[in-house]
């Protein structure tokens, strides 16, 4: 009767505890446990195997893990009594050796794990409660020791008085495991065969076997709690570190000090190496010395925290050997680390990232960063997929695992991380900027659902893994999202393409209709120019009719001055086009109206199509439908800066001289005292 009761209150609370998660929620070791109690999911890992009472003989259907399966039902498992009886004497017997868990927590793992294993489900309520199924083993032990002739010791639990730890590698009491400390207990009952072997009788499991299983699994969910809180700290450091390092600024009377100044002409300005900042290398443009620190921390470290520290114990269960141990180990936690830098690369490579508004970081050093840490997301994507490539091969399944699904969709993303490299080289953004856009975009996406199915194979749901991949993608979405929001706040327009005359058709002009747009960088898409209708490409704004019309008509403040100089060039013809350069800008800083103005030099790829439809139209400029998204203000806040200053000197070289413009428009107005210098080289 006291048993039907303890049953019935038991699945009371299993009715209560639907939908609540008995092994947590979010991240392994932030939120979610693997094995808690660790000397609960020892016995069961001992025994999980062995064939019950009620264990189908001829069912081929995997109840537990694909590197774990397990024949057995999970409703054997809570309806067997000579498991429920071998559990409880197991849990009684070393938990109080291992930690002494509370028993809330050993009768919240009854009600959770028992039929299921590692993933915690109350949908399995166990036909004996932990008290009752521990009094019915003592029983049996009893009996097992009246008829042995042993003593009476253990009919009211005196059994733990003859518990103490004890090193068994040496003597009669000789382990076959060198090295494996065990604690030294025993019982009359009938040691546990493991393996498949039937578990017909109420059994004690050795020292032994339940020591090498509490090794395995303390050693892999301290490992991959370690993995978690390394891979957060890289993804925290990563983003927070611009906005602590950016509000430097605020502290009154810093940035107008003498150190302020020496340290950002000998820490911050300068190029990383050599004589010139954003030189052009295979790998990209050279970084600034402040943009270089930043890489370095990120890069130590990507590399600091992946070699350790990590925690080993052998012998045990899971790896024959400290070096299998090591190799599963490194190669998870570099898929840990990989996914983190993922994360942080999606964020900084987006147009509205947040961080833009709370630093005074460009845009450009984002997409710098970005690069820097897509590296390191390679890298830790290959030392994971060889890692375990080489885990497998060692143990001989490699075959068994390369037709797995999610082994195969494992291999999607690596090869797709590896991939894009190449893709992304400073050469092919230059020269085939179309071409990089679109296979990044794709290669991105495959990496991601990639990732995303190899958790969903192995893992499903259960550890959180995936949590990385729904980041990472919910960055992506929502950049797109606001992206179309932005575009559809400028409404349907019309741009007006020509070329500027005397420069050989190397500039081209163009003018939208429309609100003018405030400075800053728009991204122009042009629908009917070519099939790849999304593609966006970014200009910087050279003017609107709004800020010409204002400047047109207030005239300059007292004591202001504006000087153009004009560099001699170094024959006639050039003189000619710098001339009429000079004065084609001229024209259009005067021009009236509302709209706003783009230059942009004839290159490969969209400028090359905008001229070549220019060049074949009848009349001079040529009118097409134009996509606009921004602008965008991703200059680093300069507006707010130069605000400071009573003069400027701007030197810009070609079409870069388009982003100068407007702070040479408040020169003119009166703001400070500017000089622009034109020239040819």
């Amino acid at each position: 009767m006291a048993q039907s009761k303890r049953v019935a209150l038991a699945a009371l609370l299993t009715l209560c505890a639907t939908g609540v998660q008995a092994d947590g929620t979010g991240l392994i070791g932030w939120g979610k446990t693997m094995y808690n109690p660790t000397c609960s999911f020892a016995c069961r890992q001992v025994i999980r195997k062995q064939q019950l009472s009620c264990t189908p003989t001829e069912s081929t259907e995997n109840h537990g893990t694909a590197h774990n399966p397990v024949t057995t039902p999970p409703d054997c498992f809570v309806e067997d009594h000579v498991f429920l009886k071998t559990m409880a004497l197991c849990i009684d017997t070393y938990c109080p050796l291992a930690g002494n868990p509370s028993m809330s927590l050993i009768e919240d793992y009854w009600a959770s794990h028992l039929g299921t294993g590692t993933i915690g489900k109350y949908d399995y309520v166990p036909v004996m409660s932990y008290e009752d199924a521990l009094a019915a083993a003592r029983d049996d032990e009893s009996m097992a020791s009246h008829s042995t002739n042993s003593t009476s010791d253990h009919k009211s639990g005196s059994h733990h008085k003859r518990t103490a730890l004890f090193p068994r590698h040496g003597g009669h009491d000789t382990s076959s495991h060198e090295g494996l400390v065990t604690f030294n207990v025993s019982s009359p009952l009938p040691i546990t065969a493991g393996g498949t072997e039937p578990l017909n009788e109420t059994s004690f499991i050795g020292p032994e076997d339940w020591q090498l299983q509490y090794n395995y699994l303390y050693d892999f969910e301290a490992n991959e709690a370690g993995h978690t809180t390394i891979t957060l700290t890289i993804t925290l450091v990563a983003i927070f570190l611009p906005a602590i390092l950016s509000l430097l600024r605020f502290i009154p009377c810093l940035t107008e000090s003498r150190g302020w100044a020496y340290w950002q002409s000998f820490l911050v300005v300068p190029a990383a190496f050599g004589k010139r900042h954003r030189e052009p290398t295979i790998a990209g443009n050279v970084p600034n010395r402040g943009q270089a620190l930043y890489i370095a921390l990120i890069s130590t470290l990507n590399i600091l925290l992946w070699l350790g520290p990590y925690t080993v114990h052998q012998p045990q269960a899971g790896f024959a050997s400290l070096k299998m141990q090591t190799i599963s180990a490194v190669g998870n936690r570099a898929g840990d680390m990989a996914m983190g830098n993922v994360v942080v690369l999606f964020l900084f490579s987006a147009r509205n990232n947040i961080l833009l508004y709370f630093t005074d970081w460009s845009h450009s050093t984002y997409l710098l960063l970005h690069r820097w840490l897509g590296y390191w997301a390679i890298f830790h994507t290959i030392v994971h997929s060889a890692m375990l490539l080489a885990n497998y091969v060692i143990q001989g399944t490699y075959e068994e695992e390369l037709i797995r699904e999610y082994w195969i969709w494992g291999i999607v993303g690596t090869v797709a991380a590896c991939a894009i490299l190449p893709c992304s080289l400073l050469p092919v953004r230059q020269k085939m900027y179309e071409f990089f856009l679109g296979s990044h975009i794709i290669l991105a996406l495959l990496f991601i659902i990639g990732y995303y199915y190899h958790i969903w194979y192995l893992y499903e749901y259960n550890w959180g893994y995936e949590i990385f991949a729904f980041v990472a993608g919910g960055i992506w979405g929502l950049e797109h999202v606001v992206r179309l929001v932005r575009m559809a706040r400028q409404g349907n327009r019309k741009a007006t393409i020509s070329t500027i005359s005397d420069v050989d058709g190397e500039y081209i002009r163009i003018e939208i209709d429309g609100k003018p747009l405030e400075g800053g960088v728009a991204y122009l898409a042009f629908p009917t120019l070519s099939w790849r209708f999304w593609e966006t490409h970014p200009f910087s704004v050279a003017h609107s009719g709004s800020l010409t019309s204002e400047n047109s008509h207030q005239p300059s403040t007292a004591g202001a001055k504006e000087e153009s100089v004009t560099v001699s060039p170094s024959s006639e013809t050039d003189a000619e086009k710098a001339v009429n350069i000079n004065q084609n800008t001229s024209v259009a800083l005067a021009t009236e109206g509302r709209s706003t103005v783009f230059y942009a030099r004839v290159r490969t790829g969209m400028t090359k199509k905008l001229a070549s439809r220019v060049s074949g139209q009848q009349s001079e400029a040529l009118q097409l439908r134009v996509i606009v998204e921004g602008p965008y203000h991703h200059s680093g806040h300069i507006s707010p800066q130069l605000s400071h200053c009573k003069d400027i000197l701007v030197i810009a070289g070609g079409i870069g001289v388009t982003a100068c413009l407007p702070y040479l428009r408040q020169g003119a107005s009166g703001v400070y005292r500017s000089k622009r210098l034109w020239g040819n080289v």
